[in-house]
């Protein structure tokens, strides 16, 4: 049937939708069954999602005051025949300025406080205390202008087993792509996917059954495009052997894109790192500058423009809309120095003058993730294991494992979902002295941490740095960083499809071996573990004969599959015995990447990309050493 929803999500307007039932005619409590509500707003679903990160391999400097907390979304509809007017929150009795205040709350943000009968909105709690924390009781109200409470609703904290890890737009943001999760081990089947207050007009997906643990992927076509920066919610239904219940999740809306990066495009070397497929960078200046005026989209660049603290608003009014503009850069590293509501006060300045360009926010203790990854669009993190600085313990003056920069990757992955994540890989930077034998990476250590960074999802890799007159010190860490940038692009658009596989990928004893999954993709990230840590270089021990096997997901039945490398492109053999893959690879010295897909086309593809990209340097390089 048709249904009329109200829904003022921020910049949402008034909207007609076709769904099966109206937000008002189910009450959803998100994975706490025993929750009870009254009064005039309904709490549709809650998500809640405890803060956790890794300490089994990371040892962080300063981190005495852990959060024991997590976050807390509350989707909210007016039920009532009335408008209502918020004014603040209750939680365990007391104010929401008891909680802000005393620091028991990083940052909490509400998208819209005045409903009409019908509309919804969201509250996201970002709550560091022990009253946050799972399994935890607690009686949670809203007041609105009558100074009475409008809604009481009460429950336990807990994380429910289905979660959206991922919403994708493509551009023109009328198509995307949910990807979901059951960590349980009850079967799980997906049936409706709503966006309230739009019309979707087609559903298609892969692994709809999820028989206990594993994921699934829906492609979602709207009837009409949705509002850039619009807050999009998700809905979709899932059917267990606890019955319907409907799984929410949301995001701003903007058309996501895989950047390959670096830190600053310096003018003279624009040319050099475009002509090395580097397409974005942090950058500023005016609409009618040489960069914004025309240089940027001649070489293919986007700048990640700093917006200063406070926001410089003037910039961002005149930059706003700009094509040439990748993010809005609002701080590096602030778990170091800024206080995460301060960061969501710049986040939110920004917003109220651009609605056209996502916001960014780079982090760099895991510690902290959880304090800070959700309040942007894009969330990024910097971890570093040879040459450089970092905020975890080292084994050595001048380096610690390489694999350290794949459990941040999963932490920040893990606290900013549904969102993308960006990570900033190791390049050859010349700032640091730890090492001083070998200041710049060795292509190998720069090969191990992008393809561990690649393996837990990132969304866009950044390079600190892609440094000229490094380049030309060492060559071969630039051929190198040259080459995965051709593997990036070669592969942007699956490394932005797929997810982290929840099926099972084993290889052999110091051999990382993980893959992501995509609609018609199966990527194998392959990366040698079997070095030491050394004050010039890590010696690596190739493995040779390497064999991965990993079990298919159902959706998969493989035709071809190709190991993509900067220098070309090869055939892997393989084989298939009842759902489970097994390809053997000659050598690995550091890591590799293997696509496997179902269509026998995906080699000729490739090699026709790869032959663009080696015309593209030579036109923009052709005397590049």
């Amino acid at each position: 049937m048709r249904a009329l929803c109200l829904v003022k999500l921020g910049a949402i307007a008034l909207c007609v939708f076709a769904a099966g039932r109206s937000l008002a005619q189910t009450a959803q409590v998100g994975a706490d069954a025993d929750a009870a509500q009254s009064g005039a707003l309904r709490v549709d679903y809650v998500h809640y999602r405890p803060a956790r990160w890794n300490v089994d391999r990371i040892t962080e400097y300063e981190s005495e005051f852990p959060n024991q907390g997590g976050l807390l979304y509350f989707y909210l509809t007016n039920t009532s025949t009335a408008p209502v007017s918020l004014r603040f929150w209750r939680y365990n009795n007391r104010d929401e300025s008891y909680w802000v205040l005393n620091h028991f709350v990083a940052w909490h943000r509400l998208y819209d406080g005045n409903l009409e009968p019908g509309e919804s909105t969201v509250l996201e709690i970002s709550g560091t205390e022990r009253d946050f924390g799972p399994d935890v009781p607690y009686a949670f109200s809203l007041v609105d202008s009558t100074w009475e409470p409008c809604l009481d609703y009460s429950g336990v904290l807990k994380e429910d087993e289905v979660n959206i890890t991922n919403i994708r737009f493509m551009p023109g943001l009328k198509d995307l792509e949910i990807h979901l999760r059951n960590s349980g081990r009850s079967p799980v089947e997906f049936s409706t996917v709503e966006l309230p207050g739009y019309q979707v007009e087609d559903i298609q997906w892969r692994g709809q059954k999820v028989q206990g643990s594993g994921q699934a992927i829906a492609r979602i076509k709207l009837s009409t495009p949705i509002a850039s920066s619009t807050l999009a919610v998700v809905r979709v239904t899932a059917r267990s052997e606890k019955g319907e219940r409907h799984i929410f999740a949301h995001r701003r809306a903007f058309a996501d894109f895989f950047p390959i990066g670096t830190w600053g495009i310096d003018p003279k070397e624009r040319e050099f790192v475009a002509g090395d497929h580097v397409d974005a960078g942090v950058a500023g200046g005016k609409k009618d500058d040489e960069f914004f005026g025309g240089m940027a989209a001649k070489l293919g660049l986007r700048a990640m423009v700093h917006t200063g603290e406070p926001v410089n608003v003037d910039m961002v009014r005149d930059l706003s809309g700009h094509p040439s503009v990748a993010c809005w850069m609002l701080r590096d590293e602030p778990d170091w120095s800024t206080d995460a509501q301060v960061m969501l006060f710049c986040d939110s300045t920004v917003r109220a003058y651009d609605t056209t360009i996502p916001t960014f926010i780079n982090l760099c203790r895991n510690t902290q993730f959880f304090n800070y990854a959700a309040i942007p669009d894009i969330a990024g993190h910097d971890h570093y294991s040879v040459t450089a600085p970092s905020s975890s313990k080292w084994p050595k003056p001048y380096g610690t494992y390489l694999e350290e920069t794949a459990y941040y990757t999963e932490d920040l992955k893990y606290a900013a979902a549904p969102r993308p994540v960006w990570v900033w890989s190791q390049g050859n930077h010349d700032g640091w002295s730890e090492r001083p034998l070998r200041p710049v990476p060795t292509p190998e250590e720069i090969s191990a941490q992008l393809v561990l960074n690649l393996s837990r999802g990132a969304k866009g890799i950044l390079w600190f740095t892609y440094n000229k007159a490094m380049s030309e010190k060492y060559p071969e860490t630039r051929e190198c960083m040259r080459g995965w940038n051709r593997v990036m692009a070669m592969l942007r658009e699956d490394f932005l499809a797929s997810e982290p596989y929840a099926g099972t990928v084993a290889g052999p004893r110091d051999v990382d071996a993980a893959a992501l999954v995509s609609w018609d993709k199966l990527i194998l990230c392959v990366t040698n573990l079997d070095y030491e840590i050394d004050p010039v270089a890590y010696p690596f021990t190739p493995q040779k004969n390497l064999t991965i096997k990993a079990d298919l997901p159902g959706w998969l039945t493989p035709a071809t599959a190709v190991r993509v490398s900067g220098s070309g492109l090869a055939q892997v053999p393989f084989k298939v015995d009842n759902k489970q893959m097994t390809i053997t690879l000659d050598e690995v010295k550091d890591a590799a990447i293997v696509v496997v897909s179902g269509a026998d086309t995906l080699e000729a593809e490739l090699k026709q990309a790869h032959g663009a990209l080696l015309e593209k340097e030579a036109s923009l390089q052709p005397t590049a050493k």
